[in-house]
């Protein structure tokens, strides 16, 4: 049994957090804030330290940074949770985005301990410092924000998760369908608060690539697979060359544009029912394509579909005209570009270029 310190303001979180991992058969010792779960290491050192970041009395960051410089408790593994991206957040073993799903919080917390008793982590990565004062105090408000709307998220989420858990063993179809439609609602709230503030990290210039050698090829491969057991009443068409170079890419952000593109045409493929994906070559460019033969787009709408809050119109209520805004930028923090071509009527085709570096 190792024990496990747990740092976080929000009770409802912290009984949730809690409660799972006392059922993955460790002891919890329990911080409502950085200063207390400090003093609390210090009197019993834990095995784990699982911390949000936004408390107060010190934030998780700070926290992490106390327990680091401290000799006894340097080595102890920190899981940081976090609605924000934090600068230096690479310095915990861990980080994982509010709201946080359940297996992937179960399996970090077991990873992390399997750290803990195989190996020391190593030193940690000095954050860096805000270029200026305004900088600083608009990402501590984007952090804020996100924090705010996150974390009642995150709450909800991990309850209805675990709601459902005892719905499936008591076999009650309609409240597992009614749980299940909680966490889709969820999961949507959760990609309007992401997609807002991306666009603002965007605008502010804040939003970094992690940039890694990738076989476009291959991700691709994965990618369509993936849409194919996702809409299995859809046909997905691959026309991926064999050819391709690696391409340096932040691959969660790549998927990110690809995943946008390829909703919003299953969306509008009208009774085509068929989207294609595929990949050319031009001089210094890789051109990934995503086309539809569905509804189309008006030609007096086509100027203004990478533009914020731009949705069609029978798409209120639904969309939140955020996805191809960001789409777009973040094709162009690649050092490439996104377009559009469409006839009203016969289908979409928008085009992803990136950047050959070899």
């Amino acid at each position: 049994m190792s024990l496990v310190l747990i740092a976080e303001d929000e009770e409802a979180l912290l009984e949730v957090f809690s409660e799972v991992v006392e059922d993955m058969g460790h002891r919890v010792v329990r911080a409502h804030n950085g200063e207390e779960a400090l003093l609390l290491a210090r009197t019993e050192t834990p095995d784990l330290v699982v911390s949000d970041h936004m408390m107060p009395r010190r934030t998780g960051m700070q926290l992490l940074h106390a327990m680091r410089a401290e000799s006894s408790l340097s080595d102890v593994p920190f899981l940081l949770l976090s609605a924000a991206r934090p600068q230096g957040r690479e310095a915990a073993q861990t980080f994982l985005a509010k709201p946080v799903d359940l297996s992937t919080f179960e399996q970090a917390v077991s990873t992390a301990l399997q750290y803990r008793a195989e190996s020391h982590p190593e030193a940690a990565p000095t954050a860096r410092e805000p270029s200026n004062a305004l900088s600083l105090a608009r990402e501590e408000m984007i952090n804020w924000v996100a924090h705010e709307l996150k974390t009642p998220l995150s709450s909800a989420r991990l309850n209805t998760q675990l709601l459902l858990r005892k719905v499936l063993k008591r076999g009650v179809d309609d409240e597992r369908r009614s749980a299940e439609a909680v966490l889709r609602q969820l999961d949507r709230m959760n990609g309007l608060v992401t997609s807002i503030l991306d666009a603002s990290r965007l605008a502010d210039g804040k939003l970094e690539l992690k940039l890694a050698p990738t076989e476009l090829t291959l991700f691709l491969q994965e990618l369509v697979q993936e849409w194919r057991e996702l809409q299995p009443e859809m046909d997905f068409s691959l026309h991926a060359l064999d050819a391709v170079e690696s391409l340096m890419l932040d691959t969660e952000r790549l998927r990110q544009v690809l995943n946008n593109l390829l909703s919003n045409a299953v969306k509008y493929s009208g009774t085509s029912r068929h989207v294609e994906l595929g990949v050319t070559l031009n001089p210094g460019l890789v051109l990934v394509h995503v086309r539809d033969w569905g509804v189309g787009i008006p030609a007096n709408a086509l100027p203004h579909v990478f533009d914020r809050f731009q949705r069609a119109d029978e798409d209120r209520g639904r969309g939140h005209g955020l996805g191809l805004f960001i789409a777009a930028a973040l094709a162009k923090l690649h050092g490439g570009s996104l377009s559009v071509r469409s006839t009203l009527g016969e289908g979409s085709t928008f085009i992803l270029r990136l950047p050959r570096r070899n």
